[in-house]
């Protein structure tokens, strides 16, 4: 990407950054100056900076993330449940969202619970989607929030009582942590639908009925679940990594992509060999080496196919669909790079 004058914000390898509706621009917030910059991919340049103001009448709050694009000329951004608002894309305030205020009311959340928004409804932008969990991070119910109706809608995920055989605790004295499952939601597309990075398991949610429907799969490349088998908990940051390399090595299931052109799904997966690695008494993981699959679902989430990816040699963990093809971050000597890959069934 031709940045121009500019020195464009990839300290957070574009994990802050959402798509425009129509697949031409990427707006990619920048911590540093409380902005989104946008890029146009078509032309795979830098286009302008859009300032924001934390305090203040105009204010977004201290925090920005998460934010969502609201069709093509708005932003609803909720890096505070206190400071939920709409935002045109000039910087200026159009509307409060009182989140925090109607959790507060129906008084939902109850001994450490928390609301953790993932999705605005499509088209209903007082509607939202999250999650509901408690202080240890576990994955509770699936939370549905309108908020100028002041109305709540919890749903219970069956499947996804499985993901508490994989929650591990680790306590030492007063030094507490946790290993939780991932649960995802992905709002695009012509489906809301929710998977997690544990098993070959996926919920297709339709709002105007509150229902579910749950698709099961078979891969033919890779094991359908992590072992069952982990401890429930353990007392060293050493036992903790331990099962943490174990889960990767098995498989770990990514997010699904929606792809608008061709009307389907794609969802990475990966087996990981990693080591845990000390440089400057800092702590990390390091991928020695990795095997990436592609899956292909249509629309109604049938599957359709499945591929190991060779050419891929980094896991993609920043990507998106856009005019057909997997468009996948890359940081090029802390320059905005994309590596473009297209799908042939």
């Amino acid at each position: 990407v031709d940045p121009g004058d500019e020195i464009l914000y990839v300290r957070a390898n574009l994990r802050n950054a959402e798509l425009s509706t129509d697949e031409r621009f990427l707006y990619n917030y920048n911590l540093t100056d409380h902005a989104l910059e946008k890029i146009d991919l078509d032309e795979l340049k830098f286009v302008q900076k859009i300032r924001y103001e934390r305090e203040g009448p105009q204010g977004t709050g201290p925090f920005f993330t998460p934010f969502f694009l609201l069709g093509r000329d708005s932003v609803l951004v909720a890096g505070s449940l206190k400071h939920v608002g709409i935002f045109n894309l000039k910087g200026e305030k159009l509307e409060e969202v009182k989140l925090q205020q109607a959790l507060d009311e129906l008084a939902v959340l109850e001994g450490g619970d928390f609301f953790r928004l993932r999705s605005v409804i499509p088209g209903k932008y007082k509607q939202f989607l999250g999650f509901k969990t408690d202080w240890k991070g576990r994955f509770v119910k699936l939370m549905k929030m309108d908020v100028a109706k002041f109305q709540l809608n919890e749903l219970d995920l069956p499947a996804f009582k499985k993901l508490e055989e994989y929650h591990v605790e680790r306590s030492n004295g007063n030094d507490v942590g946790f290993l939780v499952s991932q649960v995802f939601l992905e709002a695009k597309g012509e489906k809301i639908v929710i998977s997690n990075n544990v098993f070959n398991e996926i919920y297709w949610y339709l709002p105007d009925s509150d229902s579910l429907v749950l698709k099961t799969y078979k891969s033919q490349l890779t094991p359908n679940q992590k072992s069952p088998y982990y401890p429930r908990q353990v007392d060293s940051f050493e036992a903790m990594d331990r099962i943490l390399i174990a889960g990767m090595a098995e498989i770990e299931f990514e997010r699904l992509l929606w792809d608008n052109r061709n009307e389907r799904y794609y969802r990475f997966s990966f087996q990981a060999d990693m080591e845990k690695v000390v440089e400057d008494g800092l702590h990390s993981m390091n991928v020695k080496s990795s095997n990436i699959f592609l899956t292909v679902f249509d629309k109604d989430l049938e599957l359709l196919a499945e591929s190991q990816i060779s050419l891929l040699t980094n896991i993609p963990k920043v990507y998106f669909v856009k005019d057909g093809a997997i468009w996948i971050f890359e940081n090029i000597g802390d320059e905005m790079g994309f590596v473009r890959l297209s799908i042939d069934l």
